[in-house]
């Protein structure tokens, strides 16, 4: 109500420019019969525009006024505790719409303390604080949460040295799909290969791929656990 209040009062004030205007156009000597009702229509548009975004309670969003919003509070803490997280999933996990947790999303981006990445065809995020080791937090853990890709990395964690047919074999997976997420795992460097047999070239899963699946599934206990309680 205090915010109509104040947009009827400037319409009324707006509107009495306008009046004024017309009257000393009608009474001066000049013959410029629309100043008046112009410079009125002008003030008029400008004090309608900053009252309406008085109204709305628009402001800039800062570094030190972004995490003000309990909603931009949550998903700040939700990512540094869950690195890797897409959209839908934060989103799910804080019962928010995708389209609203988007919006505050792109608010944390904007003032530079979140970052996000494309890994597989969805946007994971990652906060700027804890720098490349955060970002390379994410990707792995973005990458395990495919349930192949964990157990490719916990076979080849337990296994090491073995060739694409061997971890497909053993976990009945078709080697194209281990391939694929063999590919994805090499470059985020959660696997080296040798590749001095190039017939079968041979993985092992590096202290990075190990680190975050243990990681990951400390986390994913931590949630399973808050889920039953």
């Amino acid at each position: 109500m205090y915010y109509l209040r104040k947009i009827s009062t400037v319409l009324i004030l707006s509107f009495l420019f306008f009046l004024t205007g017309t009257v000393v156009t009608a009474g001066s000597s000049f013959n410029m019969p629309n100043v008046g009702a112009s410079i009125a229509v002008v003030i008029a548009a400008v004090a309608l525009v900053i009252a309406v975004i008085t109204a709305g309670g628009i402001k800039y969003v800062t570094p030190e006024n972004v995490l003000s919003t309990e909603v931009r509070k949550s998903l700040y803490e939700y990512i540094d505790e869950y690195p890797g997280s897409h959209l839908r999933e934060i989103a799910r996990e804080l019962d928010l719409k995708p389209s609203n947790a988007a919006w505050h999303l792109r608010k944390l981006e904007q003032t530079n303390l979140v970052r996000s990445r494309a890994i597989g065809g969805k946007k994971v995020f990652y906060l700027v604080e804890g720098g490349i080791n955060a970002r390379r937090e994410a990707v792995a853990e973005s990458i395990l949460r495919n349930d192949n890709a964990r157990d490719i990395m916990l076979y080849l964690k337990n296994n090491p040295g073995k060739h694409l047919l061997e971890i497909a074999h053993a976990l009945k997976l078709n080697h194209h799909t281990v391939k694929w997420h063999i590919k994805k795992m090499y470059m985020a460097e959660l696997v080296e290969g040798d590749t001095s047999n190039s017939t079968y070239p041979v993985y092992y899963a590096t202290d990075i791929g190990i680190q975050a699946v243990q990681n990951l599934s400390g986390r994913q206990s931590k949630k399973m656990g808050r889920a039953a309680s």
